[in-house]
């Protein structure tokens, strides 16, 4: 995936270019809440019986690989974020996301799970460090572009 001139894998470098413009904590939240309902509905229009499909390719992961995987990371990653704001992480949570309306009901309740931690993100707060030379900031636009990325990965492993 490419955004702009920045590929997926550098997206913990959004925020450090010359002359960028630092999105609000609402607007982040805004990005994240859009991304979320969007692989929500994504999910909801899964055919159930290619849940399990394996992609032609063979390079990518089937439909349930892939929720599992982005909705555990959006835990992980507000984790990371609660860590660096002094509060309490999303409990870790084994995925074993057997259909669409499992990972529906898993996605939920991680939305839930990340908003009691992002809710308290100021924008005073976006530059703090998270580790590995990441802030706030970055892994809030990580949140938004990686449920993005992986919604598509999803039509495109079940279509």
């Amino acid at each position: 995936m490419n955004y702009g001139n920045l590929s997926y894998c550098d997206i913990g470098l959004i925020g450090k270019g010359k002359g960028y413009f630092v999105p609000s904590a609402d607007e982040l939240r805004g990005k994240i809440e859009k991304s979320h309902s969007g692989l929500r509905t994504v999910l909801e229009q899964v055919d159930a019986a290619k849940w399990e499909l394996v992609p032609v390719d063979g390079d990518q992961w089937h439909a349930r690989e892939t929720a599992e995987h982005v909705i555990g990371a959006a835990r992980r990653i507000a984790g990371r974020v609660a860590d660096a704001m002094m509060g309490k992480a999303p409990e870790a949570v084994e995925l074993s996301l057997a259909t669409p309306a499992e990972a529906i009901n898993a996605l939920e309740l991680a939305i839930e799970d990340v908003n009691k931690v992002i809710r308290y993100v100021e924008d005073r707060d976006l530059e703090k460090n998270v580790g590995d030379d990441a802030t706030i900031e970055s892994r809030l636009e990580l949140l938004a572009v990686h449920a993005d990325v992986h919604s598509e990965q999803i039509i495109s492993s079940t279509s």
